[in-house]
């Protein structure tokens, strides 16, 4: 495959909540890590909403606790959107080769995948970044060393510098209110001044799926 080169255009940039810090760069490669369920629904529930307002949706169930209905839950419209589940690796790339341009293509519990091995990493950050596919790999380990995020995206996603966005999110709540906790451990040029840890508060956004 020949090294194509293309002119600089402005990315389309979505924000699944307000006080987000951050945009997500359509056309982008993301690596996401859940401390909790609670983290997993909610990121993925209003990310997936606010992508399909771009485009369609395709959302590859490996583990985790996601579903359709939590979607449904703050999206009445799911046109666009599909759900399916894989358990191997060249079942994902497969799909992953026959989505069209410009939608946006999440696979949930990725490292859980029969087959995972850098050279299928590589092919999917590839083959999302010739077709201008958002591609969202997630994980939500049973625990996760606080301590050492880089070798745990390391552990998890093998070449974790391939990513466009490297983010591990949180949920905390005390006496009825609920934050999300990010850490942004990689970004694009664009958002580099939002590196580091930010608080968001979740109050709205995860009664609506409780």
């Amino acid at each position: 495959m020949g090294l194509i080169f293309q002119t600089p255009e402005e990315s389309e940039v979505v924000k699944p909540f307000e006080a987000l810090p951050f945009g997500i760069n359509l056309g982008s490669s993301l690596g996401v890590l859940f401390s909790d369920e609670h983290a997993e629904a909610v990121f993925l529930a209003y990310t997936e909403a606010s992508l399909l307002e771009r485009g369609a949706v395709y959302h590859v169930n490996v583990g985790g606790g996601f579903s359709p209905s939590l979607l449904r839950r703050v999206k009445d419209n799911l046109e666009g959107f599909y759900f399916g589940k894989a358990f191997r690796l060249q079942t994902v790339l497969d799909a992953l080769n026959s989505v069209e341009g410009g939608a946006s293509f999440v696979v949930a519990g990725f490292p859980l995948l029969k087959g995972i091995s850098a050279d299928g990493i590589v092919e999917a950050v590839e083959t999302a970044g010739e077709k201008g596919v958002t591609l969202i790999l997630t994980h939500s380990p049973l625990s996760l060393n606080e301590l050492d995020l880089p070798l745990e995206f390391r552990n998890y996603f093998l070449l974790p510098e391939l990513f466009d966005y490297l983010i591990v999110a949180r949920t905390a709540a005390y006496r009825g209110h609920y934050r999300m906790n990010l850490s942004l451990l990689r970004a694009p040029a664009d958002f580099l001044g939002s590196l580091g840890e930010h608080t968001i508060p979740l109050d709205d956004a995860i009664k609506a799926l409780l």
